[in-house]
C-alpha cells in the first residue's frame, strides 16, 4: 500500500506485523480509534520530528493506523509552532489521493526528481481547491 506522509510517499507492507516491528503496543493498537491514531502521530511528531527519516518503521506502521481507521492514504501534520510541546500542537489533515497520484510521486521520489513543492502542488493544494 502506498501512504503520502506529508512529502513522503511510503510503501507499507505487513499490518499487525509492522506495527509490532515498530515497538507500539500491541494491546493498546487493537483498540486504537483514528481519534487514538491520530494523537499517536501527533505525539510521534513531537518526540521525533524527522519522523519518516529518522523512524521509517514507526512512521510506517502508524500510517497503517490512520489507514485502517479510515479512507485516508495521504496526512500531513505540520506543527503550530517552533517547539510544539502537546499533541494539540500539531496540526493535521487526511486525505483520500489517487492511487495514480501516489504512484506517480513515488516514481519520482524514486528517481529523486520529488520535491515539498512538487508533493504540495500534487496533493494539498489540489484539496484545497
Amino acid at each position: 500500500m502506498l501512504f503520502l506522509l506529508n512529502d513522503t510517499v511510503l510503501m507499507i507492507n505487513g499490518g499487525l506485523a509492522l506495527v509490532q516491528r515498530a515497538g507500539l503496543p500491541m494491546d493498546a493498537v487493537r483498540g486504537f480509534r483514528l481519534s487514538d491514531a491520530i494523537s499517536a502521530m501527533q505525539t510521534a511528531m513531537i518526540e521525533i520530528p524527522d519522523l519518516v527519516k529518522a523512524s521509517p518503521d514507526k512512521a510506517a506502521a502508524l500510517c497503517w493506523l490512520l489507514a485502517s481507521r479510515s479512507q485516508a492514504n495521504a496526512a500531513l501534520f505540520v506543527p503550530n509552532s517552533a517547539k510544539p510541546r502537546k499533541p494539540a500542537d500539531i496540526s493535521y489533515r487526511l486525505a483520500q489521493v489517487s492511487i495514480t497520484t501516489l504512484g506517480s510521486l513515488h516514481a519520482l521520489q524514486q528517481q529523486g526528481r520529488s520535491s515539498p513543492a512538487v508533493v504540495n502542488a500534487a496533493v494539498w493544494q489540489a484539496k484545497a481547491a
